[in-house]
């Protein structure tokens, strides 16, 4: 029987290095609430080298980011939020930015502002889980986390458009 899940060596080496930039950029963000470049990544390793290899890196980050910055049951929800978001990302949102042709704005502006909107839902659903898991009212979790979450979103809207030309010319290397 054939297996569908093909890791190369190539493919998992690329998962590891892009899951090691990010824990380290956790980590050397961590000291600024939700300001952090890993959204936009995840986002753009989504488009540029597919869904499961997003939330694979993904997934690595939190785990292996959680041990440095405090491991408990939220960061299942946070890989639980950051998997909506890339599903959001992959077959809504990125998609859209093909058609959209309104008012002459670049695509690039588009996914920017996106992938910030993607903030700002990351902080709804983490806030909704985190609300189901201390047994709170949803509504508490949404105002405490306002500021984090526009935070979130401002800062994903800035490192995005600074990221995906070097992803992007990472990928273009490795087809030459």
């Amino acid at each position: 029987m054939k297996s569908t899940f093909n890791l190369s060596l190539q493919k998992i080496s690329r998962i590891a290095i892009l899951s090691a930039l990010c824990v380290a950029l956790r980590y050397a963000f961590s000291s600024l609430p939700n300001i952090q470049p890993i959204t936009a990544i995840f986002l753009i390793t989504a488009i540029v080298y597919g869904l499961s290899d997003s939330i694979l890196i993904m997934s690595l980050t939190m785990l292996v980011s959680s041990f440095l910055l405090m491991f408990g049951p939220w960061v299942i929800w946070q890989i639980f939020s950051f998997t909506v978001i890339l599903v959001i990302w992959k077959y809504l949102l990125y998609p859209l930015t093909k058609f959209l042709k309104f008012a002459k704005i670049n695509e690039i502006v588009w996914q920017s502002l996106f992938a910030g909107l993607l903030g700002i839902v990351y902080g709804l659903v983490i806030d909704s889980c985190y609300a189901f898991l201390y047994g709170m009212p949803w509504w508490t979790y949404v105002m405490a986390g306002a500021s984090f979450n526009i935070a979130h979103a401002l800062s994903t809207v800035c490192f995005y458009p600074l990221i995906l030309p070097i992803l992007r010319r990472m990928t273009n290397e490795k087809n030459h």
